[in-house]
Parts: structure tokens; C-alpha cells; sequence
């Protein structure tokens, strides 16, 4: 039993050694890639941040590379049409004191579909991009975004915390559960549910209707004086708050309507037991 259990300690010793499955710093064997060039074929990007600092810059090249600071792992890997890139930090007491830091660096050039998704760790994005989709998941971390562009973005947010500076898109699907989303200086149309978290939207230009559901949450929209929408709510428990001022106004049964503007746009709101304010 005892030869067994040794010779067995010594195959996963070695399996560890020279396969490295979890990516283990210092093992001179199966280290992760940490770059990737990007060709006309890949139309897919995926970023995914586990519990580290992470930051995305834009280059020059031709290239997706990701440098690690402090300890951690990071991968790039690229299967057919999408590269990957995977960050990874074991999270201890210690963590909350630790410095370390991936910087991603993608294409300037590329403007296909880009996907983030942060675990538990913080991502931050600060410069002028366009791309054909906009994917951002935010499970318990963290993200701070700025300039972006996209003909369609999808935005979810669990029990994270997400600030968007400056999103232009014709068209964005928001899904908030219990976390936090604060965008300002937004340009387009959107569709918003909002569970049980906190939806702050600063919108810059109106160009398409909107549809905002609330739950037990709350939302606020701060939208442009010369935004032409026709209003219509419905609520059960709930309060529906409009301090621009409306023609044709009706309100009460649980229900709100009238126009502001043009009123060219359509402003569908649903609100069950939770807030949704419209100023």
C-alpha cells in the first residue's frame, strides 16, 4: 500500500511538472501563452478577469498581449476566429493589500465582437473603441469603462459595480440584478431590467425608444431636454416619477402617459414594487 501510494505521489508530481494543468508560477512546463496575433479571420474577443487588477489598453499592433505584474496567472489563446484572455489570482486574507496588475493590450484596429467578463476582480477600460458587439458581464467585481462605441451592446450586472463614461450604441439591452450600474454621456436606445439593483443612466442623445422594467429595484434616467418621446407606464406597487413636462398628460390607476417633445420615440415603463424617475 505504501509503494502505491508513493508511486502515485511521484505520477502527479510529475503530471504536475510537465503538464502544469493549473498554471503554477515557476514550473518550467505548460505555461499559458501571453500573446496572440489578431488576423482579418478572428471576429471574437473574450476578456475574462478573475479576482486581480486588470487593465485593457489599446496598441498599435497587430497583436493581444497581456503582461502580468505580481502574482497571478494570465493566459492568451486563440481557437479558430476568437482569442481568449484569461486572468487568474488565488484570493486570500491577503489579498485586499496585494498590488499585483495584468495589462491587456489589443489592436486599435480591431472592431469585432469584444466580450468582458469580470468575476471578482476590477477591469478598467479608459479610451475611444468601436466594435461591431459589446458584451460586459459583471458577476461580483468590478469595471470602470469610458469611450466606447458599438452598433449593440449587452450589459449585465449581477451583485457587481459598473460605470460606463461616454457608451454610443443604437441599441443596448441592460439587465441588472443586484448590483450597481452608473452610465453617463449615453447616445442611442435601450432596453432596461432592473431586479433589485440601482440603474443610473445620464443620457446624452435619444435616438430610439426605450422600454425600462423595475422590479424591486430603482432606476433613473436623465435624459436631454430636447429628447421627443410619447411616455407610457404602468405600475402595480410601485412609483413611476416624471418631472419633465408633459403634453397630454394622464396619470392614475397605475398608469402614466403623455408626450414630451415630438414625442417621435416611444418610452415604455414597467414598474412592480420598486422606484423608476424620469427628469
Amino acid at each position: 500500500m505504501k509503494r502505491f501510494v508513493i508511486v502515485l505521489a511521484i505520477v502527479v508530481a510529475a503530471y504536475m511538472v510537465f503538464v502544469n494543468p493549473i498554471h503554477l508560477p515557476g514550473l518550467p512546463f505548460g505555461k499559458q501563452k501571453s500573446s496572440a496575433t489578431v488576423t482579418e479571420q478572428v471576429n471574437q474577443m473574450d476578456i475574462k478577469v478573475g479576482s486581480i487588477k486588470t487593465e485593457v489598453v489599446l496598441g498599435s499592433g497587430n497583436r493581444v498581449h497581456a503582461k502580468l505584474r505580481g502574482k497571478g496567472s494570465v493566459s492568451v489563446q486563440r481557437s479558430g476566429n476568437s482569442i481568449q484572455v484569461k486572468t487568474h489570482r488565488q484570493f486570500t486574507f491577503f489579498s485586499w493589500w496585494d498590488r499585483s496588475k495584468v495589462t491587456i493590450t489589443i489592436p486599435r484596429s480591431y472592431a469585432g465582437e469584444l466580450s468582458l467578463d469580470v468575476g471578482s476582480g476590477m477591469l478598467e477600460f479608459d479610451d475611444e473603441a468601436n466594435y461591431r458587439e459589446l458584451a460586459v458581464n459583471i458577476a461580483s467585481g468590478s469595471a470602470n469603462l469610458s469611450g466606447i462605441s458599438a452598433d449593440f451592446a449587452q450589459i449585465d450586472v449581477h451583485s457587481g459595480n459598473l460605470r460606463i463614461d461616454t457608451l454610443k450604441t443604437p441599441s443596448a439591452r441592460i439587465d441588472l440584478r443586484s448590483g450597481n450600474l452608473n452610465v453617463t454621456n449615453f447616445s442611442g436606445a435601450f432596453t432596461a431590467h432592473v431586479h433589485s439593483g440601482n440603474l443610473e443612466m445620464e443620457v446624452a442623445k435619444l435616438s430610439g425608444s426605450v422600454k425600462a422594467t423595475v422590479n424591486s429595484g430603482s432606476a433613473s434616467f436623465d435624459l436631454p431636454n430636447n429628447a421627443g418621446f410619447r411616455l407610457n407606464g404602468k405600475t402595480s406597487s410601485g412609483l413611476i416619477r416624471c418631472t419633465l413636462p408633459l403634453k397630454e398628460k394622464q396619470s392614475g390607476n397605475g398608469t402614466i402617459s403623455g408626450i414630451h417633445g415630438s414625442g417621435k420615440a416611444t418610452f415604455d415603463a414597467a414598474v412592480n414594487s420598486g422606484l423608476l424617475r424620469i427628469y
